[in-house]
């Protein structure tokens, strides 16, 4: 009996035992399954709340990115040329950063309970977000050096325009001395190359310009003062030599005056008395008197026995007086020697 008792309360015991057992394996399934679901549940949520973070410094990103291309600095930089920059290379590297391909637009989904899901689309939402976060900064980065190369270039043509230009003031300035229609003038221009020889060292650029502005102010001012001066005395020079010349002209004018008076002079300086011309007095020709030479004749025969004069009468036609006839000599007309 008090075996059969023994064995029966074996069996109970065994009873007892596997309900308790399966009683436990029960609870500790019902646990497994509440951790794990709670487990599975948190992933969820967490893979949920890294993707909606994720997508909003994606949001925050995106905006930085875009809001770039409307910054000062940028705007200013993609005017800019390589030749307006001391350094070529800021300018391509800010065209690289501007060329750059954006990822595709992602976001989180919302109508999915699947945590690797989420935190796939997580992944690549902060990924997204990274590229347009660096980026953002990258180009405007490149851009803020482009527009300093520019400004270094702007401030060192700067310096060595005006450098040039004081070069250029301090030969006029020297070249202009005793020359200019001003002395006012090369004063002004002395004061501003006192003033430029200050700036040798400076940086700001607005000053630079101003006083190289200035300095080429002051320069035109003695440069039309040298060119006044010049006028004044070619005007000088014209007058002097016109007056020379009116005066060479007068004086020649009075050289021939003074030659006409001296010449005229005995019939204007008195009156001249009037003396009656001598009663001609008449000459008769000179005549020369001939020379008679006689004919010559032959000789005369022996003359005839004289006669004796007739005493009762002339016998013949009249007495011969005085020998032979005058011949032709004696009936001359004009009587040209004395008998």
């Amino acid at each position: 009996m008090e075996e059969t008792n023994r064995k029966h309360d074996g069996k109970k015991r065994t009873v007892i035992i596997a309900v308790v057992v399966v009683a436990a394996l029960v609870a500790g399934g019902l646990v497994w399954w509440g951790v794990a679901s709670h487990r599975a549940g948190t992933r969820l949520a967490q893979a949920r709340q890294a993707c909606e973070w994720a997508q909003t410094d994606y949001t925050t990103a995106r905006k930085a990115y875009d809001d770039v291309a409307k910054n000062k600095t940028y705007m200013a930089a993609v005017k800019i040329d390589a030749k307006q920059v001391k350094d070529a290379k800021t300018v391509e590297t800010f065209a690289k950063a501007r060329k750059a391909e954006a990822p595709e637009t992602i976001s989180c989904p919302t109508d999915t309970k699947d945590a690797a899901q989420l935190e796939q689309a997580a992944a690549g939402v902060r990924e997204a977000a990274d590229w347009y976060a660096s980026h953002a900064t990258g180009t405007l980065e490149a851009a803020e050096k482009v527009v300093e190369s520019r400004d270094a270039k702007t401030l060192a043509d700067a310096r060595a325009a005006l450098a040039k230009r004081v070069s250029e003031a301090r030969k006029l300035y020297d070249s202009s001395k005793g020359k200019v229609a001003a002395g006012k003038t090369r004063d002004a221009l002395k004061q501003q190359l006192d003033a430029a020889g200050a700036l040798k060292d400076a940086t700001d650029v607005k000053k630079l310009k101003d006083t190289k502005a200035a300095l080429d102010k002051a320069m035109a001012a003695v440069t039309n003062s040298v060119h006044a001066k010049q006028e004044e005395d070619r005007k000088a020079a014209q007058e002097q030599a016109q007056r020379e010349a009116e005066a060479q002209a007068a004086a020649q004018a009075q050289a021939a005056e003074q030659a006409q008076q001296a010449y005229t002079a005995p019939q204007q300086s008195y009156a001249p008395a009037y003396t009656a011309p001598a009663t001609p007095q008449y000459t008769a020709p000179q005549q020369t008197t001939p020379q008679y030479t006689a004919p010559q004749q032959a000789a005369p025969a022996a003359p005839a026995a004289p006669v004796a004069p007739s005493t009762g009468g002339n016998s013949g036609g009249g007495p011969i007086s005085g020998g032979h006839g005058c011949g032709s000599v004696c009936t001359s007309t004009t009587d040209t020697y004395d008998r």
